[in-house]
């Protein structure tokens, strides 16, 4: 109850302001990707999605208990750390729809079994609906905790960066940016290859597989080659530093977009299809940086 409490406590918290915003935010986002498989089951990605952005909003706002993560609070009996509760928050607030539809459900099963079945549908009611609460503030919990952790990594890209050059170098500072010049070339190599050319059987088939299958990985390692780049110029102080979370972050947004849209519209793989989104806006991303790097540092 103390945990229950305390969930409570924060949802009325004017430090989580934020969060419950963001949990409000996700739930047209819910309503719309679970529509075809409520009340049975339902799609939390939508919170994790508002949790990351908590998680981003409210990393080291507060020094108390900064280390302590769920699963730590849960053991130890302490409060997680404040993002990580603004993800909780975010949760419980984004479980409305998924709530909402399950006392539908639990309540016309109760009134339409007889017998025994119908007061046992009832009486399941109490338990499923705090278990659909607790499910989503740990989606939106696990959300936060990789946001807090994306701008640990920030700040570690940083430091790293200030450490590997002099504010007034010369030269080229960083070598990151050949990895984005490499997807520049293979990525359309391969979609154009394996779409283009579409082969069928044979080795030429297992080739386009392959070459898929090296693709996406790669992709994600040059979103943070790209990163890293970006990082380096802004750190050491050349004449415009690029915006590191447009170049990265377009493409992460191409992702969600395209999988909304493709689950809207009853894609068989919509994961997938947010995967070439991802792939395409990488490259437009990747093609407008090595542009924007050749003007201001003359190389690339």
């Amino acid at each position: 109850m103390s945990r229950l409490r305390d969930t409570l406590a924060d949802l009325i918290d004017e430090r989580f302001r934020t969060a419950v915003l963001l949990g409000l935010a996700s739930i047209p986002f819910t309503v719309a990707l679970s529509w075809e498989s409520a009340p049975t089951s339902f799609s939390a990605e939508a919170v994790v999605a508002a949790g990351l952005l908590a998680g981003l909003h409210y990393a080291g706002r507060s020094s108390e208990n900064a280390d302590v993560g769920l699963l730590e609070g849960l053991r130890y009996g302490k409060r997680p750390a404040v993002n990580r509760r603004a993800g909780v928050v975010v949760g419980a607030v984004g479980s409305a729809p998924a709530v909402g539809w399950a006392i539908g459900y639990m309540l016309e099963r109760a009134w339409s079994l007889s017998g025994w079945l119908g007061a046992a549908a009832a009486a399941l009611l109490p338990a499923v609906v705090p278990l659909l609460v607790a499910l989503f503030a740990l989606a939106g919990g696990v959300g936060a905790a990789v946001g807090d952790w994306l701008v640990t990594r920030v700040d570690r890209a940083r430091d790293r960066a200030r450490s590997r050059a002099e504010p007034d170098a010369d030269g080229d500072v960083s070598g990151w940016w050949r990895w984005v010049i490499a997807y520049i070339v293979f990525a359309p190599a391969v979609l154009l290859y394996t779409f283009g050319v579409g082969p069928e059987s044979g080795a030429a088939f297992a080739l386009s597989v392959l070459a898929l299958l090296v693709l996406v990985p790669f992709s994600l390692f040059v979103a943070v080659a790209l990163f890293e780049d970006a990082v380096t110029l802004r750190e050491v102080g050349r004449d415009r530093g690029p915006n590191y979370w447009a170049y990265v972050g377009a493409p992460l947004a191409a992702y969600a977009v395209v999988y909304l849209v493709a689950t809207a519209l009853a894609s068989p793989n919509p994961s997938g299809d947010g995967v070439y989104g991802f792939v395409v806006a990488l490259w437009i991303s990747s093609a407008v940086y090595l542009s924007y790097r050749r003007r201001y540092v003359g190389t690339a």
